[in-house]
């Protein structure tokens, strides 16, 4: 903020008073208007690096969340398949499964929201763009972090299915399972226990593809087109883009 110095003389008359008063306004005026022009152009640029981190954020999640949907579609045919092969194998005798495949479903880096959220940041984006990213973050929640996350009950179904073979499971040769000392009520839970990961992984698949969708949209559209109706037909042309690209999310009965 700049000092402010009024004249330094006598003030004898009327004239020189409002001399006196003009000074000060103007020294106020041009010190004010330095001040919010400063802080505009600050803004302004911390505006630009935000969306600037954020663009790349969005691109670098990109791998993530493509990876994360190969593993859990590979999850729910895996699961389908034990499923299947288990009903096969009948009440009793001979039964061996394949080990759950290798992969990971990793939560995408949600770091450049979160701070800036922290540091009161966001509120230089446009409200609609801080909506978009919002939903963004609950999605990335609702998937991977709370209690009730997707992810944590495609875990709560992994240990449900392994305390129904837990004493029965012996490694063969080949590195697969064999559960042939299974009864055929516990074959049937097991069973059960397969389609509820398969289940459960279509769930999380679902909210991988939403998330796409809703990244893939904003990566491609200004801040302050979001809420824009023609913005958002692309927005509606992403989504079948990915739902076709990913039919196993699909239910079979839904309309098409």
């Amino acid at each position: 903020m700049l000092d402010v110095h009024a004249p330094h003389e006598t003030i004898h008359t009327w004239k020189s008073f409002l001399t006196h008063i003009a000074a000060i306004v103007v020294g106020l005026l041009i010190a004010v208007g330095l001040e919010q022009t400063v802080e505009f152009f600050h803004h302004r640029h911390q505006r630009h690096s935000l969306d600037e981190a954020l663009q790349i954020n969005g691109e670098a999640n990109r791998k993530y969340i493509q990876d994360d949907i190969a593993a859990s579609q590979n999850i729910m045919d895996w699961a389908l398949e034990q499923a299947t092969i288990v009903e096969k194998a009948g009440p009793s005798g001979s039964l061996t499964i394949r080990r759950m495949p290798a992969g990971h479903i990793f939560a995408p880096d949600a770091g450049v929201w979160l701070s800036a959220k922290a540091s009161g940041l966001t509120s230089l984006l446009p409200a609609s763009a801080q909506n978009w990213f919002e939903d963004l973050d609950n999605l990335e929640l609702e998937t991977f972090v709370s209690s009730a996350s997707g992810v944590a009950h495609l875990h709560a179904a992994y240990a449900a299915l392994d305390q129904a073979i837990v004493g029965h499971a012996s490694e063969t040769s080949s590195g697969d399972l064999d559960l042939s000392t299974l009864t055929a009520p516990q074959r049937a839970i097991v069973i059960g226990d397969f389609r509820s990961i398969a289940e459960q992984a279509r769930e999380v698949m679902r909210r991988l593809v939403s998330y796409t969708v809703d990244n893939e949209y904003i990566l491609h559209t200004p801040r302050d087109q979001l809420d824009d109706p023609k913005a958002l037909e692309r927005f509606e042309a992403i989504a079948r883009e990915q739902a076709a690209a990913h039919p196993g999310i699909n239910f079979v009965f839904s309309a098409q």
